[in-house]
């Protein structure tokens, strides 16, 4: 709709400019006109894309555990109870974000920790470690907000250390949204 309206703006100020110009209004006319309809082209092509201003591609979602658990060493922390998942990019199934498409991202998390156990966490993307952080052996909340670059179908998740963590419930979160 808006493509039509611009298009529309530009006949009629083509119209008007000629009116003033009687001279040379013939040779301007058809020059202006031949530019509106490759404009018109353009934006018609432009509206296929689908991209091209559209929020198609946002994503952000922050889940917390739902009780208080303990892992052991490497296992993925269950953020199962989403707040919000705009896009549907969180899987609440194996607790993974799962980039819908190519971008810059933020990630941020914050672990609630048991004064019996270390807390040592990791930020994993495709399997390998991205960012850790330590919690020492205190009743503790400790976290982190990373950016990286993602991939189509990469994902990102949240899992104890190199040694067990007790979580506690509603107190532990993982959030992430795309920036870029």
């Amino acid at each position: 709709m808006k493509s039509k309206t611009l298009v529309c703006v530009v006949l009629c100020q083509l119209v008007v400019l000629t009116w003033l110009t009687p001279a040379k209004g013939k040779g301007l006319l058809s020059n202006l006109m031949k530019q509106a309809e490759t404009l018109s082209h353009g934006l018609d092509l432009a509206s296929k894309v689908g991209d091209i201003g559209s929020h198609r591609n946002d994503v952000a979602f922050t889940a917390v555990t739902s009780s208080s658990t303990t892992y052991s060493r490497g296992s993925t922390i269950a953020f199962n109870t989403l707040k919000i998942n705009y896009g549907n990019a969180f899987n609440r199934g194996n607790y993974r974000f799962t980039a819908p498409s190519e971008g810059l991202y933020v990630f941020s998390w914050s672990i609630a920790t048991h004064s019996s156990y270390l807390g040592n966490n990791r930020l994993m993307r495709n399997s390998s470690i991205y960012h850790q952080l330590h919690c020492q052996k205190t009743y503790q909340q400790c976290g982190a907000t990373v950016t990286m670059w993602l991939k189509r179908n990469d994902q990102v998740w949240v899992a104890s250390g190199y040694s067990s963590i007790y979580v506690y419930a509603t107190h532990s979160s993982f959030s992430g949204w795309k920036i870029h």
